[in-house]
This record gives C-alpha cells, structure tokens and sequence, in this order.
C-alpha cells in the first residue's frame, strides 16, 4: 500500500488537466503533419508504397533518380505486359534497396573512421601537452598528472629528464627533482635506474647540509657517503653521464613506441572497413540476401522475355516440364524483334536459361536423322579402330 495521499480529482484539476492534454497533441497544421510523419523513420525497407517518396527524401534520397532507374531498366529490358512490367518494377526495388545497404555499410565504416581519428587526435593532444622545454616549472611539479597514453607517459618522462639533467649542468640541485626522478625510475629495472636513484640522493642530502650552513654535519657526510671531497666531483660527472644515458634511453623507447602506434594506426584504420558488430553481419545478411533475390529477379525477367521472342517467331510456350501449352503457329515474327530476339537468346544462355525451356521435340527438331546405313557404317568403322587399340 502506497504511504503517498492520493489527491483529490476536484472539478477544477479535470478542467485544467483536459486543457493542458490539449497542448500535447502534436502538429495540427498539415504541413506540420507532413515534417513530423518521417520521425520513428529508420531504414525505410517497411515504409508502405505511398510514402515512398517521402522516405526517400528523409533519408537523403532523390525520387527523380528513383524514377530514372526505373526507366532506364524498363529500356534496357524492353516493354511487355502487366506482368512484365511489375517483375521490372520489383527489380528496381531491388537494385534500390542495394544502394541503400552500401549507404549504410558506408556510413558505419565512416562512423568507425572517425571514431579512430578521435582517438589519435586526443594521444596527440597527450603527447602535446607532456612535451615542455628544460626551463618549465612542470619539470618537478609533484601535481603534474601522469597520462595513461604509454606515447605520452614516455614524452612526459623524457621532457622531466632532459629539463632535471639541464638543472643539474646549471649546478642547481633541489629535493624536488630527487623525488621527481624516484616516482620515475623507482620501478624501473636495471642498475642505472638505481645509481641515478642514489646519487640523486646523495647530492640532494649534501645540497640540503648547505642550505643550512651546517658545515660539521656537511663534511661528515660528504666523507662517510661520499668518499671525499675529492671524489665529489666524480660522482658528480657520473651522475650526469648516466642522465644522458638514460636520456638516450627514453628518447629511444619514445620513437620505437611512436612506431608501434602508427603500426596499430594503419590497422585500426583498415580494420574501420569492415566494423564489427550485430549491425555490420545484419547488413553483410541484408546485402547476400538482395544479391541472391536480384539474380532470381532478373533470371525470371530474361525468362519472360525468351518466352515472348519464342512466341514471336511463331513457336511453342513450354512450362516448367517441358510440355507445350498450345499448339505452335507458323506465323513470322516481325522483321523489328529479330535483334531483340537474338539478344534474348544470348542473355539467356549466359544465365542459364536456354536448358529446361524447349521441348524434346524442339531440340531434337534441329538434327538431322540418320538412315540405317549410316548408323551401320559407323559400328563397322569402330570395330577396326578397337581392335587395333587392343593390339
């Protein structure tokens, strides 16, 4: 049970809750009809045929080119019955729709496109802003946030590097850059990480002795850490040698991973031509099935025609099995279709449509019958031939 109080549906509610449903009732003009008819509108293969015209124009289409494919398959494939020009009208359809299905395959190859160049566009801008000269501020900025772009994580490393090693050449030695250098190279193998790591401290331990004008405590370190004044000046110089080293290092892992993602680029780029996903193999499905309905379209409208060029030239309407449906007449066909006829016969035979569609006696009409003779003739000339193979 609800603890909410119900409101009381007074006189006054009903008349304003019957005004305000008046306010939501959506466009009353019929131009205002006809704009928003087309908005639940998604691919418009189930749009009824008067709103043909209408989807096509949402969609970004041309009617008129529509129209003019119509026209150009009615040409191509000549005028007949209402039967005819219906199995052209559907071809039409077909070819249409086609169209459409590489319109969507393209704009879901474009859409995976950009989505690619968003993504390089913002590690460029990472790689952009890790990059800093040696006299910036951000070189030991704790606040600094490390990006997670490995391409920008190494430029960021090396900027830091290059700006600590061009401090320490001016002699300028801080805290910051000990602590800098350890988040760094703290967890990173090897031993030159690690000796950088420890005379960093060293030199920032002696620099923080002086700071302080604490010159008993200075030399005591300077002699029990250091081996000496004398040797300062070695561990100085190594100190500075191993940060170009490692420098070097960097600057090298930088370029071999700026490498690897123009590699992963160019693939990432070529795999956006073919996007993967339930809606890329529903149209790979969509298109496989248009091809196959267009080759049975079109064997269907070639059949038609070879049938109409047959009864033209006076023979026999055969269906399916062979049989003829009435009986041939001996009338001439006329001297205009003889061309349209031979192109009947050539395109069906490149589709396979001349088997299966004359009669027995029709194809048998064409040879000429031999007498007894020759068929005798022709056992006797075998035996010889034979009996020399077996020999």
């Amino acid at each position: 049970m609800s603890l909410r109080k119900s409101t009381c549906l007074t006189p006054q509610r009903l008349d304003a809750a019957r005004h305000n449903s008046q306010r939501s009732t959506g466009p009353r003009s019929e131009a205002g009809k006809e704009r928003m008819k087309m908005n639940a509108l998604k691919h418009g293969c189930d749009a009824a045929p008067e709103n043909e015209a209408a989807v096509m124009r949402a969609l970004g289409e041309d009617p008129e080119r529509y129209a003019a494919l119509q026209r150009e398959l009615a040409t191509t494939y000549g005028p007949g019955d209402a039967l005819w020009d219906h199995q052209v009208a559907d071809l039409g359809k077909l070819y249409w729709r086609r169209n459409r299905i590489e319109r969507m395959e393209t704009g879901l190859m474009r859409r995976a496109l950009q989505a690619e160049e968003e993504r390089q566009r913002v590690r460029r801008d990472q790689i952009a802003a890790a990059t800093f000269d040696a006299s910036s501020s951000l070189a030991t900025d704790p606040k600094l946030a490390v990006p997670a772009e490995p391409c920008a994580r190494l430029r960021q490393q090396l900027s830091r590097l290059t700006a600590i090693h061009e401090q320490l050449r001016q002699g300028v030695v801080t805290s910051e850059q000990k602590y800098t250098i350890r988040n760094f190279l703290g967890t990173v193998p090897g031993w030159r990480p690690a000796r950088i790591d420890q005379l960093m401290s060293m030199f920032s331990n002696r620099a923080h002795c002086q700071a302080h004008n604490d010159k008993q405590k200075l030399n005591e370190y300077v002699n029990e850490q250091m081996g000496g004044e004398a040797n300062v000046e070695v561990l100085w110089r190594e100190l500075l040698r191993l940060l170009e080293e490692e420098i070097a290092a960097v600057q090298a892992a930088f370029e071999e991973e700026m490498k690897v993602q123009e590699e992963k680029d160019a693939i990432e780029r070529d795999a956006c031509l073919a996007p993967a996903g339930e809606t890329w193999e529903m149209l790979l499905r969509q298109e496989a099935g248009l091809d196959r309905s267009i080759d049975r379209k079109v064997r269907i409208i070639l059949a038609l025609r070879q049938e109409h060029a047959r009864e033209c030239r006076g023979g026999s309407r055969t269906d399916r099995t062979g049989t003829p449906w009435r009986a041939p007449t001996q009338e001439a066909s006329p001297p205009g279709n003889e061309p349209n006829d031979r192109a009947a016969e050539e395109l069906s035979k490149v589709v396979g449509l001349d088997a299966g569609t004359e009669s027995p006696a029709e194809e048998n009409a064409t040879q000429t019958p031999k007498s007894p003779e020759q068929s005798e003739n022709v056992i006797e000339n075998k035996g010889p031939a034979a009996e020399e193979v077996h020999r």
